[in-house]
């Protein structure tokens, strides 16, 4: 699974396959077809519209990881207030670091996508970078 691939996987609310994937299904499918790292668990029982159930989740994980400077690979975890909102997974495009994304259709209209890292960053009142 190339990056294009990653591209091209439609939004599915609670997806974890190449088939469909929310933000956290990209993220997971990202680290382990891009950076060979291990896989994150499924949490498919966690809806991503439910902010609380998202954030106990990552704090669960967050043990696993280090905080860590944006480099590729990382995981991006973003915030607003104590709630984690979004995840999404840091790039390298054409030596930039980037910003791999997925959005439900509707709400940020648009589906998987590359965003420039400081432009992504400003969006949220706190993002924090963890790898393993």
């Amino acid at each position: 699974m190339t990056l294009n691939d990653l591209l091209s996987t439609p939004y599915r609310a609670n997806g974890r396959k190449p088939d469909g994937a929310d933000c956290y299904g990209l993220t997971r499918l990202a680290r382990v077809h891009l950076f060979g790292k291990p896989w994150m668990p499924e949490h498919g029982a966690v809806e991503g519209s439910d902010k609380r159930a998202l954030t106990q989740a990552m704090l669960k994980e967050s043990v696993n990881y280090r905080v860590c400077d944006p480099h590729p690979g990382a995981i991006a975890c973003c915030y607003r207030g104590r709630l984690c909102t979004h995840i999404a997974i840091v790039v390298e495009i054409d030596g930039r670091l980037m910003i791999l994304e997925t959005d439900e259709p509707g709400k940020g209209r648009h589906g998987p996508r590359l965003v420039n890292l400081k432009p992504f960053q400003q969006r949220f009142l706190r993002v924090v970078f963890y790898d393993d």
